[in-house]
C-alpha cells in the first residue's frame, strides 16, 4: 500500500463525504479514489416527477461481507461489512438522505439497521435515485437479506416522501439488472458534458438519449467498460408518427465515472417507448452476468 494512497484516504477520511468512498467500494468492488466533488443537481426539477408514486424500484444484495482491508481507513468497522445499492423511482433531496432512514430484514426474520447511506458515486444532475446502504445484513446463503424497508423521511426533489416504502432484496447470485429508464434530448439548459470522464453523447449526431439505470455497477463480460461489442445487446423500442421502429444505440455514454448510470446514445429520431437488454451483455463486480429484461422507458420532460 503506497505511501500516497495513505495520505488520500487520510485526507479523505477528515472530510465531510467520507462515506461516498465507502459507497463507490461497495457499488463496485474496486479501490478507486475520487476526487472529492459536491452533489450536482439539475436546474429544476421535472413537472412529469410530480405526478409519480415515490417506491423503491430494487435493492440490490451487491456485496456479501466483502469491503476489503482498504476500507478500514474510511470507517473503522467497515472491512467485511455488506453492500446494497438502492435505486428509487424519483430523484432523492440529498439533505434527507440518513443511515436510519432503513431497515433491513434478514431471512430468520432478524431486523438489521444500516451503517451508513450515500448516493455516491451516482450523484451527477439526472442521477441521484441510488443509494447504497452499508452494514450487516445477514449472510448467504444460509440468512441473507430479504427486504429493505424506508422507515425514516427519505424525500425524493418534489418533496414526496418515501416513507413505509419496501420491496424484497434481488438475491446475490442474481445478475444485475436494469432497473430504471428514461429518456431525453440536450436542451439549451442541459449541463452537457463534451469530454472526460462521464461525457455525454456527441452532440451533433444524437437525436435521442435513453438513460438505463442498472441495479449495481456493471462493467462488459470482459471487465472493461461497455463499449463497440456490446451495442446490439441493448434494444429501444421507438415511436414516430404512425410507425414502431426497433434501434440499436450507435454509442454509450456516462461511462469511466463508476456509477450505474449508462446512456445509450440514439441517432433515430422518435419517442423511446422501451428499452431491452438481452442476456449476458454485463457482469456486476462479483461476476454474475445479467438476465434478458426489458422497461418502459420514462420521459425526462
Amino acid at each position: 500500500m503506497s505511501f500516497q494512497f495513505l495520505l488520500k484516504m487520510k485526507r479523505l477520511l477528515n472530510s465531510e463525504n467520507t462515506i461516498f468512498v465507502v459507497g463507490l467500494l461497495l457499488v463496485f468492488g474496486t479501490i478507486i479514489i475520487p476526487n472529492k466533488r459536491e452533489i450536482s443537481l439539475s436546474s429544476s426539477v421535472p413537472e412529469i416527477a410530480s405526478t409519480r408514486e415515490a417506491k423503491i424500484l430494487t435493492a440490490y444484495f451487491g456485496l456479501d461481507n466483502a469491503l476489503p482491508l482498504q476500507a478500514i481507513f474510511i470507517h473503522k468497522d467497515a472491512v467485511g461489512k455488506d453492500g446494497m445499492p438502492m435505486v428509487l423511482s424519483l430523484e432523492v433531496d440529498p439533505s434527507t438522505v440518513d443511515a436510519s432512514d432503513f431497515e433491513i430484514t434478514s431471512k430468520d426474520g432478524t431486523v438489521y439497521g444500516v451503517e451508513a447511506a450515500t448516493l455516491f458515486p451516482a450523484e451527477e444532475a439526472f442521477e441521484l435515485r441510488t443509494i447504497v446502504l452499508i452494514g450487516e445484513y445477514g449472510n448467504y446463503p444460509d440468512n441473507p437479506p430479504v427486504s429493505v424497508k424506508i422507515v425514516g423521511d427519505l424525500k425524493g426533489r418534489t418533496g414526496k416522501s418515501f416513507k413505509g416504502q419496501y420491496t424484497e432484496v434481488i438475491p446475490l447470485e442474481e445478475g444485475p439488472i436494469l432497473s430504471y429508464a428514461e429518456y431525453f434530448t440536450f436542451t439549451e439548459n442541459y449541463p452537457y458534458v463534451e469530454r472526460g470522464v462521464g461525457c455525454d453523447c456527441p452532440r451533433g449526431e444524437t437525436q435521442m438519449i435513453v438513460k438505463v439505470v442498472w441495479s449495481g455497477g456493471v462493467r462488459a463480460i470482459n471487465g472493461e467498460e461497455l463499449g463497440e461489442n456490446e451495442l446490439n445487446y441493448f434494444e429501444v423500442t421507438m415511436v414516430r408518427g404512425l410507425d414502431t421502429l426497433v434501434v440499436n444505440p450507435f454509442l454509450f455514454a456516462d461511462l469511466n465515472d463508476n456509477d450505474n448510470n449508462i446512456d445509450l446514445c440514439l441517432d433515430e429520431v422518435g419517442i423511446p417507448i422501451s428499452v431491452r437488454v438481452n442476456e449476458s451483455a454485463v457482469i456486476d463486480p462479483r461476476g454474475d452476468k445479467n438476465s434478458e429484461n426489458e422497461l418502459e422507458v420514462m420521459s425526462r420532460w
